[in-house]
């Protein structure tokens, strides 16, 4: 009897299949979009449930539905979702997806492994498609491309230089003597945005490294590769992202496969630059040269008639010369080449690849170029397992010649333009001699065509993200998701300044730097997200982790002087110096997030993270940077009436920390090689450290709502925001008594208040003709609310004062730390007082960008961007005034602060595709476009976005002889296959 029991019970369950089958029901469908094309890849979901699928090549989609009745949730990027209630013995369902006009489905992120539809955020997350990052116009870098597409993004460009120098703000400024710049992040890996110097500012006497003009790296991606880019502006929306977050964070999603058929697309390019504008050099009449250059000493009255006489001879000869058309006339020539191509099946997904950019500037010998390629996979081994690798190479080399600041090193464009008179000659003789500058200490003709300042740049992202689903009910889902990011850069610079150069002869009599920089940034994160739907319609997203990032550099730079003639060897020089910088941080972190949904109606989430670095003075100490945020979805509650014409009605608030640690060295006190007695060794450096070193900390809180009118057409986004940034670190001037000549404080806390507005438009959406347009405005205030320790405390107050190495003292302009005032104004001297001149805050930004589609095959795209305030320092007017090639002087300083307003057309083109039907062809485009086309600004320098400090501090809006910024036109021609 024993088997025959073990065998009914064995059967037992077969007796119950069939009324398990019995209480499920199959459902199919086709999924198209409103011209009939079928989407591959729609996730269809039981409402309610965790239980779903996707479409397949065809469109097509079978579900078995356990309850009766349901309904399915249609979701795809790019297209408004839908809800279809289905019962047993239905049809199969003919589907069609309308676009998202109002962008209401897009998905932002809300955690490290987790995102939230646009419309449930409580967060002002901006995103930028990739359409709207290169479809209208090539982007030279990705920062670059963001101008005027976001509110709440300031954006300055430090070098008009082919590859790029941009100091990017997000709501105001951050840090003082840290980084203002935003983390990026790049398919899950945390890539470095450093500025590398080369050791130039030795040749030309320039004050700092920040003094280079260097590009910053995020100049490697390249934007045709990206396929959406989220910015977290505020620290309510990156706290999640802790200590690095503290200047916001900016996320690159690049492109992946679809499963499908194999798609080929190839792009090329061809343009030109050439310079926005031009400031013109004074004409002169003979009596204005021996007036302007003479005086009424003797002496000087000699010098005006012997300068007088030179002129003459010169146009004699016919020898005027604009050296400012010269040097900066060139129409440099750009090439931009691009092939992707995509495809896949059910289980794997490709995206490859390849770019290849060659841009020549408008100084001549000046050029970038840059080669890239990417890999991207996709693969489901399982239905539980999927694995995702990005891989992506660059090698990149820039020719940037010399410009910005330096102290009479001869090699300055802008200040060698100043003091050169066009009656000169400086053009080589026969035997290829350049003459001496009677002017200035060196003749920028042989510095464009002998002298080289170049960086090579070989870079490695690699990122992985593996997702396994644990559990899947049809109310619970666990994935446990890890990501793994490495980050590797190798960069070589050179820079050569010959013996016979004007300014080197008895002096350096010759220079050559090499550098090598080496990093090595990695991180991973291990997150477990939890998702639980209660049959009331509450969901429930839980998620907690740990997190890593480790970050190594060693730069190495070997300079040398009294070279050896016509010699570009180290080693042939007798003055020999090599200095080296090593560097290892690591930052490790727990994270916790909760996310409640009711129905679409109350979104709320509560999370915090904990991090512990080894850049604070108790590397093992944690702090915790919380958040929590609700959004209140109006028009999802019964009481709203769905003829109502307002769509959309959504109340938000969100509160955040992020932090800032202290700059690699700042804990300890640093020593310096010496020689001691004729032996080697080592005494103390003028920084002494400070090992109680705390973060700093930004807390913010912001307000908003998001309004949707007219079937979506017209769309609202508002968001006020207050930002306190407290513990700011920052450097003081100390008695020489004590041994040295600085410290480092971290007793500064700083306030940014702000306000962001969105409109977006679609007025027409017709077979014909559609036109969307988007405004965007915004304003930031900032003030510093404490400096020094607070009343009633111990410890010493701490008086206003100039913060080091943001621009060049009272005397000519400069940042001024002081309580009660924004941290961006500008002071000067007036009657031996500090005072308030200006403020480089914008008073307000303003975006308008439009697109229009005539009989489907015809865009039309243009974006203008208006910045209205701003004041510069403009130094190089002050350097031309005192050359006298400007035909004005001021009698003081005031006269070179000037107003950086300024409306510009950003970007335009036309772009038509030829309709075809081959067997080869999918599609042809062709079209031209433009960048910086024209500008209206009563600034009277090249260009009214200048930054001679690179992107790093305060260091915005001061301009000292600056490569000139550039416009681009393009004609574009397109193949799809």
């Amino acid at each position: 009897m024993q088997p025959i029991n073990r065998l009914c019970w064995l059967l037992l369950p077969a007796l119950f299949l069939p009324c398990l089958a019995y209480g499920q029901y199959p459902v199919t469908g086709t999924v198209t979009d409103n011209e009939g094309e079928p989407l591959v890849g729609v996730t269809v979901l039981i409402v309610g449930t965790t239980t779903g699928t996707v479409t397949d090549f065809d469109g097509s989609f079978a579900i078995d539905i356990p309850e009766e009745p349901a309904e399915l949730r249609l979701s795809y990027t790019g297209f408004a979702s839908q809800v279809i209630e289905v019962s047993r013995g239905i049809a199969p369902l003919e589907i069609i997806l309308m676009p998202d006009v109002a962008n209401l489905e897009q998905v932002v992120v809300t955690g490290l492994a987790s995102t939230i539809k646009r419309t449930n955020s409580a967060n002002a997350v901006s995103v930028v498609s990739g359409e709207e990052l290169t479809g209208v116009t090539t982007q030279q870098t990705v920062d670059g491309a963001l101008y005027g597409k976001l509110t709440g993004v300031n954006i300055t460009q430090t070098s008009g230089a082919p590859g790029g120098g941009y100091a990017v703000r997000l709501r105001g400024v951050s840090s003082l003597s840290g980084n203002n710049q935003p983390l990026f992040i790049v398919d899950g890996v945390y890539i470095s945005n450093v500025e590398l110097p080369n050791g130039s500012r030795s040749a030309s006497g320039a004050n700092g490294a920040n003094e280079e003009s260097s590009s910053n790296r995020i100049a490697d991606i390249n934007p045709d590769d990206i396929e959406s880019i989220e910015v977290l502006k505020g620290a309510s929306a990156a706290a999640i992202y802790g200590t690095r977050a503290n200047a916001g964070v900016v996320i690159i999603t690049t492109k992946k496969g679809v499963s499908g058929e194999t798609r080929v697309t190839f792009n090329q390019d061809l343009g030109f630059n050439t310079i926005i504008r031009k400031v013109g050099r004074r004409s002169f009449t003979p009596e204005q040269v021996e007036a302007e250059f003479g005086g009424d000493e003797p002496d000087e009255i000699a010098a005006g008639r012997a300068e007088r006489a030179l002129y003459e001879a010169a146009v004699a000869r016919g020898e005027l010369f604009d050296y400012e058309d010269i040097l900066y006339g060139e129409k440099g020539f750009i090439t931009d080449s691009r092939l992707r191509v995509s495809g896949g099946n059910e289980r794997t997904n490709f995206f490859v690849s390849s770019g290849w950019r060659d841009e020549a500037g408008i100084i001549k010998n000046t050029g970038y170029e840059r080669f890239s390629a990417r890999l991207n996979l996709t693969h489901r081994i399982s239905d539980r397992l999927k694995i995702q690798s990005n891989t992506y190479y660059v090698r990149s080399q820039a020719n940037r010649s010399f410009s910005g600041n330096e102290n009479e090193g001869g090699l300055s464009y802008g200040y060698t333009l100043a003091y050169t008179r066009d009656w000169v000659n400086l053009f080589p003789d026969e035997e290829g001699n350049y003459p001496d500058n009677p002017n200035f200490a060196g003749n920028p003709l042989q510095t464009r065509d002998q002298t080289r300042n170049e960086e090579n740049v070989n870079r490695v992202l690699e990122g992985i993200n593996v997702n396994y689903n644990v559990l899947q009910t049809n109310n619970h889902s666990l994935n446990l998701i890890f990501n793994g990011g490495l980050d590797f850069i190798l960069s070589k610079t050179f820079v050569y300044v010959p013996e016979t150069f004007q300014s080197q002869r008895n002096r350096q009599n010759g220079f050559l730097a090499e550098g090598k920089n080496d990093l090595f940034n990695y991180n991973y994160s291990a997150i477990a997200v939890h998702d639980y739907y209660t049959e009331s319609g509450i969901n429930f997203t839980s998620q907690a982790g740990i997190t890593y990032l480790n970050q190594s550099a060693d730069q190495l730079l070997s300079q040398t002087t009294q070279l050896i003639p016509l010699q570009t060897n180290l080693a042939r020089g007798s003055a020999q110096e090599i200095d080296q910088f090593l560097l290892n941080v690591e930052e490790f972190g727990y994270v916790l997030q909760e996310e409640v949904n009711v129905n679409d109606r109350l979104i709320a989430t509560a999370g915090v993270r904990f991090d512990k670095s080894s850049l604070n003075g108790d590397p093992n100490k944690f702090y915790a940077f919380p958040r929590a945020s609700v959004a209140l979805n109006l028009h999802e509650f019964d009481f709203w009436n769905p003829s109502n014409p307002i769509q959309q009605v959504k109340l938000r608030a969100a509160y955040g920390q992020t932090g800032n640690s202290a700059s690699f060295g700042r804990l300890f006190t640093t020593l310096t090689n010496n020689s001691i007695g004729g032996r080697a060794g080592f005494t103390v450096d003028g920084q002494q450290g400070d090992g109680d070193l705390v973060p700093e900390t930004s807390s913010e809180i912001e307000f908003g709502t998001d309004l949707g009118f007219l079937d979506n057409k017209v769309n609202v986004t508002a968001t006020y925001y207050i930002r306190d940034v407290k513990d700011l670190l920052y450097d003081r001037a100390v008695p020489t008594s004590s041994g040295f000549s600085n410290e480092i404080r971290n007793d500064l806390d700083l306030r940014n208040r702000g306000f962001e507005f969105q409109l977006g438009l679609l007025p027409v959406n017709t077979a014909n003709f559609s036109y969307r347009t988007t405004l965007n405005f915004w304003l930031n205030r900032s003030e510093i609310t404490r400096l020094g320790v607070e009343d009633g405390t111990e410890g010493e107050d701490i008086p206003s004062f100039v913060p080091s190495g943001v621009a060049f003292g009272l005397g000519l302009g400069t940042f001024y730390i002081n309580e009660g005032s924004p941290i961006t104004g500008l002071w000067e001297n007036v009657g031996g007082v500090p005072t308030q001149t200006g403020n480089t805050e914008p008073d307000f930004q303003f975006g308008w960008n439009n697109n229009l589609t005539l009989f489907q095959d015809l865009d039309v795209n243009f974006l203008f961007h208006w910045r209205q305030g701003s004041e510069l320092l403009n130094l190089t007017r002050l350097l031309t005034d005192d050359g006298r090639t400007t035909p004005r002087e001021y009698d003081n300083l005031e006269g070179y602060i000037e107003d950086g307003s300024y409306f510009r057309l950003r970007e335009a083109g036309i772009t038509y595709r030829l309709p075809l039907e081959s067997d080869v062809f999918r599609g042809i485009r062709i079209g031209v476009s433009g960048r910086n086309i024209f500008t209206l600004t009563d600034y009277s320098s090249y260009d009214p976005e200048a930054s001679v400090k690179g992107g790093s501090g305060l260091s915005t809006n001061i301009e000292v002889a600056p490569f000139p910024s550039a416009k681009q036109f393009y004609f574009h021609l397109g193949f799809d296959f």
